[in-house]
C-alpha cells in the first residue's frame, strides 16, 4: 500500500481491522436482544443522561447521544477524510477521478430508485437514503477476505468512490432529513464555523480551542433541527490538510537539538509546537481519533442499534415487507448494478479509465460487496422512521442485505480466481504499464534490443546488493541492453524510503536521477531529510528547489505510480526483476538474469550466446571532476606516490578485510572528486587499486583560489580526517589520481568497527593525531597538551623539569586548538595530558625514556612555557 499516503495506510488498515469488532458489536446486539435479557437492552439504551449548566441542559437517551454524540467523531473524520482526497489525495487527479464519481452517483442514485419502486406512496417512502451509502469498514474487511485479487489498487479505487459516496449520503442526511430548522441556531453555528476559521487562521495549534468550539457548534446544531453530525462533517472539511513543511521541520530540530543542550522550560514549550506546525492538523487529529473511531465509536455504535428483536412476528411482517424488501434490493441489486455497471460502461465510453491492474471482473465484485451499507443505512435509518415497526423492518432488510452482499462479492471473487489461475497464485507476470522512455529512467540506448526492468527500494539492503548485479551485467551486455529503474518503496519495515524515493525524483528533475540513485544506494544508513539535503549538496543540485520539491511533496504522486504498477504487475517484494517484459521467477543473480535474457532476446535465437563477464561498470557520479596540476608519474606509468609520514596509514591484509566488511567497493574514474572540502556530508576511503589525491584549495576553482595536490595515496592506503570521525566537515579533498577501486566507508560504519576492534583504533586514532599535529605545527618541538592544573599535569611538568627537557606546553584552557586536538582524540573529559614528539607522533603517558627519547630530536631554540 505504498502508493497510498501514510495517513491514508492508517486508515485503512484502521477500517479493515474495525470491521472484525463491527462483525462482534452487531452479534452481540443481536444476540443480547434476543436473549432471555432483551429487555435490559432496551433499558439500558432508554436510559437518560442529563449535562446541565444552571437551567440550561441537554437531557437525552444513550442510544441518542451515541447517534447524535459520538458519531459526529465518526463523520468529523469522513469531513477531513473528503478535505484530504480533494486536496491532496486521488480526487486531485482529473484521470483518476471520473470512473469512482460515475460509479459512486449511480450507485446512490439506483438503490434510491430500486428503493422507491417498493415503497412509493407508502408509509415507508421516507427511508429511500437507507440504502445509498456504503459502509467502508465492511467493505474493507470484505476485501481482506477475498485474496490476491482484491489488489490494493482496487481497494484504492473503491476508497475513492467510498469518498464520493459519502459526500452524497451526507448532502441526503443534511437536505431531506433535517425538520423544523431554528434558523437563530444555525447562525449560532456559522458563527462557530468562523471561529474555528479564525482558530485555523492565527495558527492556534491547541486542540481544547478547537474542542471549545466544537462543543458549541454541537449545541447548536443539536438545537437547529439540522443533524447535529453534519456540523461535525463541516468542521471536518475545515481542518487543512498538507504535507510536512520543510521550513518547520528543520526549525524543530533546531530546537530540539537547543533543548538537549539546555534543557529549559521554554524551549521544550517552542520545541513541541514547532513539532506540531510542521505536521498538519489533519495529519495529527486523524492519528488521534482513527483508531478510537474504528475501535470504539463505530463498535458502539453498532451495539447500540443492531439489536432488533427477531421474534416470528417481525420475521413475518419482514417477508413481505417493503421497507424490508426494499432495503435488501436496493443495496444487493442496486449497488451491484449500479457501480459495476456505470464503472464498465464509462470505460467502454472512454470517458476515463481503470487503475493499473484493475479490471472490469474485480470492479464488479467491489460493487458487489458496496451492498454493505451497515453504519449509514443504520443511522439514516433511525432519521428516516420515528415508527419503530418500520425501523425494525429497516433493519432486518440493512442485515439481511449484507450477508447477501458479501456471500455474493465474496464468492464472485473465487469465481474469478477460478476462472483466471494463472494470475491467481503469483499474481500478473507482465510488466503493466511497459517501459516508456519519455517517461521512465532509462540507463543505456532507449532503443535497446533487451530491457531489465527493477522494482526497487532504496532502504532495501538486498536492493543496495543487486547494484552490484545490475553493473555486472550492463558490463556484459554493453549497448543491447536498456535498465529501467522503478520505486517501490515499502515504508512499513523502511520508513525512510518513501522520502527517499521522493528524493531521488526530485534530483531527476535537475538532470541527477542516476546521481542521486548511486549515491543512496551507496548510503543506505543516510537517507534522513537532513541528510538527503546533504547528498543534494554533494551533488551540486539547487539546494532551494530541492528541498520546496520535498516539503511540497511535488514527486510523491510520481513515486505512487510506480508503485501501482508494481501492484499492476504482480510484484510482492524487492528487488523485483522484469526480463524483456516478463517477471524474472528465479535467482536475481548474474548469470541467471544474463540466461533470462538471452532466453528471450526478440532478436532470436542466433543471438543467445552468453556474453563473457567482463569488468563491472560502476558510473556513481559523487561530483563533477576536478583538474590535478602537478603529478608526477614514474617510468611505469603510475602517479608518484607521497612518502610515508605515518599521518595516513597503510593497512594490512587483515585491516583491509575488515574495512571491506562494513564498507562498499566502488570503481574509481580519473578525476573524480570522492571527497569535496566544506561537504556537510562526507566518507571515508580505503584505496584497494589506482590512487588518489590530497587536494588544498577548491577543486571547483569556483571562489577563484588555486588548489594543488600536497600528496597522493595509493593501494592500502585509508583517508580521512580525525575532525570527519569527530563530526566535523573536511579541510581538503580527495580526488581518484589514477583510476582503480576503493571501499567507501560510511562515517556510522567506521566509528561501529573503531569500537569493536582495539588495534585498529589505535592504528587509525594516531595516525589522525599525528595528522592533526602536523596541521596546527606541533612537529616543531617537543609539545605537551593539556590542563596545567591536572596532577597527572604537575607530575609530567616536574619529570620535565627534572631532566631539563625543553619543551612547549598548550593549555586548553587557554588555546582552542589544544582543546580541539583532547576533542577529536576522542578524550574531551581527559585528566592526562598528551605529548607530542618533534615528529609529530603523540605518546599517551609517556615513560621517562619515552620523554628522554622525543628530547634527543627537540630543536634547542624551544622555550619552556
Amino acid at each position: 500500500m505504498a502508493q497510498l499516503s501514510a495517513q491514508a495506510r492508517r486508515m485503512l488498515q484502521t477500517e479493515a481491522a474495525s470491521a472484525g469488532l463491527l462483525v462482534l458489536a452487531t452479534l452481540l446486539a443481536l444476540a443480547w436482544a434476543n436473549s432471555p435479557w432483551s429487555g435490559t437492552y432496551d433499558r439500558v439504551w432508554h436510559t437518560e443522561f442529563s449535562l446541565r449548566l444552571g437551567a440550561t441542559g441537554v437531557t437525552e437517551d444513550l442510544r441518542h447521544w451515541v447517534n447524535d454524540g459520538l458519531m459526529c467523531f465518526f463523520f468529523f473524520l469522513i469531513g477531513m477524510e473528503v478535505r484530504r482526497e480533494l486536496q491532496m489525495g486521488e480526487l486531485t487527479q482529473r484521470s483518476r477521478l471520473s470512473i469512482p464519481v460515475i460509479a459512486a452517483l449511480a450507485g446512490l442514485a439506483l438503490p434510491a430508485a430500486i428503493y422507491l419502486a417498493f415503497n412509493a406512496g407508502g408509509p415507508g417512502a421516507n427511508g429511500w437514503g437507507i440504502p445509498i451509502a456504503t459502509d467502508t469498514a465492511f467493505l474493507l474487511g470484505a476485501l481482506a477476505l477475498a485474496g490476491p485479487r482484491a489488489t490494493t489498487q482496487l481497494r484504492v479505487f473503491l476508497l475513492s468512490l467510498s469518498v464520493v459516496d459519502d459526500i452524497g449520503a451526507l448532502t441526503v442526511i443534511a437536505v431531506f432529513y433535517s425538520e423544523d430548522v431554528d434558523l437563530t441556531a444555525l447562525a449560532v453555528a456559522a458563527l462557530c464555523i468562523l471561529a474555528f476559521q479564525v482558530l485555523a487562521r492565527l495558527q492556534v495549534w491547541r486542540g481544547p480551542a478547537y474542542f471549545a468550539v466544537g462543543t458549541a457548534m454541537w449545541l447548536a446544531m443539536n438545537a437547529s433541527g439540522v443533524h447535529a453530525t453534519i456540523g461535525a462533517v463541516v468542521l471536518g472539511l475545515l481542518v487543512s490538510a498538507y504535507p510536512p513543511r520543510r521550513a518547520e521541520v528543520e526549525s524543530a530540530g533546531v530546537l530540539a537539538r537547543a533543548f538537549r543542550q539546555s534543557p529549559q522550560v521554554s524551549l521544550a514549550r517552542q520545541a513541541k509546537l514547532s513539532v506540531e506546525r510542521a505536521i498538519s492538523p489533519k495529519e495529527r487529529i486523524g492519528a488521534l481519533l482513527v483508531p478510537w473511531s474504528g475501535y470504539v465509536v463505530v463498535p458502539v455504535f453498532a451495539l447500540a442499534n443492531a439489536g432488533v428483536h427477531l421474534d416470528g412476528d417481525l420475521l413475518g411482517r419482514a417477508l413481505t415487507s417493503p421497507v424490508t424488501l426494499g432495503v435488501s434490493a436496493a443495496l444487493v441489486v442496486g449497488k451491484l448494478v449500479g457501480v459495476g455497471g456505470a464503472a464498465t460502461l464509462a470505460v467502454r465510453l472512454r470517458l476515463g479509465s481503470l487503475p493499473p491492474g484493475v479490471g472490469p471482473g474485480s470492479v464488479w465484485g467491489g460493487a458487489a460487496l458496496s451492498g454493505l451499507g451497515f453504519t449509514v443505512s443504520l443511522f439514516v435509518a433511525d432519521l428516516a422512521f420515528p415508527d419503530t415497526a418500520l425501523r425494525d423492518e429497516a433493519m432486518v432488510g440493512i442485515l439481511a442485505a449484507a450477508v447477501v452482499a458479501a456471500a455474493l462479492g465474496l464468492g464472485w471473487f473465487r469465481w474469478l480466481a477460478r476462472r483466471d489461475p494463472v494470475e491467481q497464485p503469483t499474481g500478473p507476470r507482465r510488466l503493466d504499464p511497459p517501459v516508456d522512455p519519455a517517461r521512465d529512467h532509462v540507463r543505456g540506448r532507449a532503443d535497446a534490443p533487451l530491457e531489465l526492468v527493477e522494482y526497487g527500494d532504496v532502504e532495501c539492503p538486498f536492493c543496495g546488493r543487486a547494484t552490484g548485479v545490475v553493473e555486472e551485467l550492463r558490463g556484459r551486455f554493453g549497448d543491447d541492453l536498456r535498465y529501467v529503474f522503478r520505486h517501490l518503496p515499502l515504508p512499513d519495515v523502511h520508513p525512510h524510503a518513501e522520502l527517499a524515493a521522493e528524493a531521488v525524483e526530485a534530483a531527476g528533475a535537475q538532470g541527477a536521477f542516476w546521481a542521486m540513485h548511486d549515491r543512496l544506494f551507496a548510503h543506505q544508513d543516510q537517507l534522513e531529510a537532513g541528510e538527503l539535503l546533504d547528498h543534494a549538496a554533494a551533488l551540486g543540485l539547487d539546494l532551494g528547489r530541492f528541498a520546496q520539491d520535498l516539503g511540497d511533496g511535488t514527486f510523491a504522486a510520481r513515486v505512487r505510480e510506480d508503485v501501482a504498477s508494481a501492484e499492476a504487475s504482480g510484484v510482492a517484494g524487492t528487488p523485483t526483476f522484469f526480463v524483456n517484459g516478463v517477471r524474472h521467477e528465479g535467482p536475481t543473480v548474474t548469470d541467471a538474469l544474463a540466461a533470462a535474457l538471452l532466453d528471450s532476446d526478440p532478436r532470436g535465437p542466433e543471438r543467445r550466446e552468453l556474453p563473457a563477464p567482463g569488468a563491472p561498470v560502476r558510473t556513481v557520479t559523487l561530483s563533477p571532476t576536478a583538474q590535478l596540476p602537478g603529478l608526477t608519474k614514474v617510468p611505469g606509468g603510475h602517479f608518484e606516490e607521497s612518502a610515508d609520514d605515518g599521518s595516513t596509514p597503510r593497512l594490512s591484509a587483515a585491516h583491509l578485510r575488515e574495512f571491506q566488511r562494513v564498507g562498499r567497493r566502488v570503481r574509481t574514474e580519473h578525476r573524480q572528486v570522492l571527497l569535496r572540502s566544506g561537504a556537510a556530508e562526507y566518507d571515508f576511503f580505503v584505496v584497494l587499486a589506482g590512487s588518489v589525491a590530497i587536494v588544498e584549495g577548491s577543486v571547483d576553482g569556483v571562489d577563484g583560489t588555486a588548489h594543488r595536490v600536497i600528496a597522493v595515496h595509493g593501494p592500502g592506503r585509508f583517508l580521512g580526517g580525525l575532525n570527519q570521525l569527530a563530526g566535523q566537515r573536511p579541510v581538503r579533498s580527495l580526488v581518484v589520481a589514477e583510476a582503480g577501486e576503493v571501499v567507501v566507508v560510511t562515517l556510522e560504519r567506521l566509528r561501529s568497527l573503531l569500537a569493536r576492534n582495539r588495534e585498529l583504533n589505535d592504528l587509525v586514532t594516531r595516525s589522525f593525531l599525528l595528522r592533526r599535529a602536523m596541521l596546527i605545527g606541533q612537529a616543531s618541538g617537543l609539545r605537551v597538551v593539556g590542563d596545567r592544573r591536572w596532577p597527572a599535569s604537575v607530575e609530567l611538568r616536574g619529570r620535565l623539569a627534572d631532566d631539563g627537557i625543553a619543551h612547549q606546553w598548550l593549555d586548553p584552557a587557554e588555546d582552542d586548538a589544544a582543546r580541539r586536538l583532547l576533542a577529536e582524540a576522542g578524550l574531551p573529559d581527559t585528566d592526562r595530558p598528551l605529548v607530542v614528539r618533534p615528529d609529530g607522533r603523540v605518546l599517551v603517558d609517556p615513560t621517562r625514556e619515552d620523554l628522554l627519547h622525543a628530547a634527543g630530536s627537540a630543536t634547542r631554540d624551544l622555550t619552556t612555557t
